[in-house]
């Protein structure tokens, strides 16, 4: 009875161990299926990502390239021997002294232009040597700060 019984717990025993395993390589199997669908579909999205990235860089050339073919356009524009043209074109002529005309302005501050036509750099007359070494540590410290709040950085 014994030998039955025994007998019989591992015909269960091999049963349950195979479904078991069955069970195992199903879920591997699953798993396996689920990694690989995540990864189809990520390489699938990079792929879009990178088609979108080469389709705009490819605007980003045109553009470039208008940019350019604009700017040479300007520049076109913007010759001297052109300007000349188009303004003879109008009906304008070069001005000789004769024809220019100054307009005099009353009350018109004319110092400020004055100086600055006829500025002239001057000597800043430079302050005494320090007498001493505590007095020469206070003016380079003084010159240091004063330049910190005037944002200037003297090196």
């Amino acid at each position: 009875m014994m030998a039955r019984y025994t007998r019989d717990q591992m015909r269960h025993f091999r049963a349950l161990t195979e479904a078991q395993a069955v069970l195992g390589w199903g879920l591997i199997l699953v798993l396996a299926a689920l990694v690989g669908t995540i990864y189809v579909n990520q390489a699938s999205r990079i792929a879009s990502v990178g088609r979108k990235v080469q389709v705009m860089q490819a605007n980003l050339e045109d553009i470039k390239r208008g940019n350019a073919a604009l700017e040479r356009q300007i520049a076109d524009m913007q010759r001297l021997d052109r300007l000349q043209a188009e303004a003879v074109r109008l009906g304008f002529i070069p001005a000789s002294p004769e024809d220019i005309e100054y307009i005099i302005v009353p009350n018109y501050p004319v110092e400020a232009q004055e100086v600055l036509l006829n500025a002239q750099p001057t000597a800043v007359p430079l302050p005494p040597p320090p007498d001493t070494m505590s007095e020469a540590i206070w003016l380079s410290l003084r010159g240091r700060i004063s330049d910190f709040v005037q944002g200037e950085a003297n090196e």
